[in-house]
């Protein structure tokens, strides 16, 4: 009775391992684990974006180099690791946006301290080359957000010593911009997107230095009044309890993934430097706690979700410029020795 009931009890902490459920505490609901560092210089607020179960990250901001601005580029593989492709082509520039369209991918705007840009370049992973495409049709600006849905991309909003809410489509078979539907919600800077079941979610950034609270789901497919939709706001402003736990979700400079069908948010800045992390329930329109990041908290990180792993990288801390990078478990418990 004994060796069954200690092979009962194995078995079952093995499937709460594997499993977390509701009464495991947020703390401890998801698992980091350290993975390489990224080759190359460290760096934040850097572009990433994929393109068949492989990662392109480059440009970004490192202190301690001439211009401050990166333009090298990297791609990492689970298999491989990390290997150098080739260079950015436009001026070394930080805060800019990359995304993917089909299997392509596109970064653009930025700025390199001095200068903002509006000028878009295509990356083919068969050539291992770089293209310039048409310019961005919007203003100059950083801190975009760029997200590709449906075969089109999307840059909107950002900052060009305003705070901006527009938006704009590239279709890649004409190579032209054009004005897109814009949400009606306040004005930001460094905030992120999820896409999801070709929809694209907008959240976070900050708006005249306060953190902005209001969240917008973008289908490009729905008619023009009804494209952009207003969920809960990721703070606590609603009399009912649901939102009780949203001391920390509003941020600037995050960074976020989906992994099946659950998109995490972690990292950012809202007054202090975070690590935290949550999980959004595209569903419910709910956010819960998961463990955080086992590193110090940071902004401008990247993250990037290949062979349905996701992985987080760089960023700054407000000390020191970063080249770590873990990857994110969720269904595992918190292991702090791994």
């Amino acid at each position: 009775m004994k060796c069954n009931s200690l092979l009962l009890f194995c078995v079952a902490l093995a499937m709460q391992s594997c499993h977390p459920n509701k009464d495991i505490p947020a703390g401890q609901n998801g698992n980091w684990v350290q993975r390489g560092e990224i080759r190359g210089i460290a760096r934040s607020n850097a572009v990433s974006f994929v393109i068949d179960d492989i990662a392109y990250l480059g440009t970004g901001y490192n202190e301690n180099v001439k211009g401050n601005r990166l333009k090298d580029f990297w791609k990492f593989s689970v298999d491989s690791g990390w290997l150098q492709i080739a260079d950015f082509p436009g001026p070394p520039r930080s805060n800019a946006v990359g995304f993917t369209i089909d299997n392509y991918g596109y970064v653009g705007t930025g700025y390199d301290g001095i200068n903002m840009y509006n000028d878009f370049y295509q990356y083919d992973p068969v050539s291992g080359q770089w293209q310039q495409k048409a310019s961005f049709s919007g203003d100059v600006r950083y801190d975009a957000v760029g997200f590709g849905l449906n075969g089109k991309g999307y840059i909107a909003t950002g900052f060009n010593n305003y705070w901006l809410n527009d938006n704009y489509q590239y279709d890649p078979h004409t190579d032209s911009w054009s004005n897109a539907i814009s949400y009606s919600g306040l004005k930001r800077r460094a905030g992120l997107v999820f896409v999801y079941q070709n929809r694209a979610y907008l959240l976070g950034g900050s708006n005249s230095g306060g953190m902005v609270r209001d969240f917008w789901r973008f289908d490009p497919s729905q008619n023009a009044t009804e494209q952009w939709k207003q969920l809960r706001n990721i703070s606590n402003s609603n009399t009912d309890v649901y939102d009780d736990g949203y001391t920390d979700i509003m941020r600037e400079y995050g960074t976020g993934f989906v992994l099946g069908d659950q998109a995490f948010l972690v990292c950012g800045k809202n007054i202090a430097f975070n690590n935290n992390t949550w999980v959004y329930n595209f569903e419910k329109d709910l956010w819960s706690r998961r463990t955080a990041w086992e590193r110090p908290g940071r902004t401008g990180a990247t993250a990037w979700v290949i062979k349905n792993r996701a992985f987080v990288a760089t960023g700054n801390n407000g000390n020191n410029t970063l080249d770590d990078c873990d990857e994110f478990m969720p269904d595992e418990l918190l292991n702090p020795n791994d």
